[in-house]
């Protein structure tokens, strides 16, 4: 299936269940999109980069985790212009995710 969605989009989509970091975001775009839409670590945290230079997202250091050799997680959440993107877009992406429910202004 052709994908009409960048990472970017994408990602927008999954932040809006709530702040996550780079792995759990890759998880979370493939369950909601049950399999049709695999992002590639390559080509997530540049997108990531960008999203947070366009101050949709925000980015902040968890805590640290065994998983990680003891560096803390880098986690990211939507803005208020993050979510407004997010919500923009709701109505091209929806066929492809299984949306959260809209949020409140």
């Amino acid at each position: 299936m052709d994908v009409p969605i960048g990472a970017s989009a994408a990602l927008l989509q999954a932040l809006l269940e709530g702040p996550s970091y780079g792995l759990e975001l890759i998880e979370r775009v493939e369950r909601r999109t049950q399999g049709e839409l695999k992002l590639l670590h390559g080509s997530v945290y540049p997108a990531l980069r960008s999203l947070e230079r366009d101050r949709l997202v925000r980015s902040f250091r968890g805590e640290s985790v065994p998983e990680t050799a003891g560096r803390p997680r880098r986690y990211y959440e939507l803005t208020a212009n993050g979510k407004e993107a997010a919500d923009n877009q709701r109505k091209l992406v929806s066929g492809l995710f299984q949306l959260v429910p809209e949020t409140s202004r």
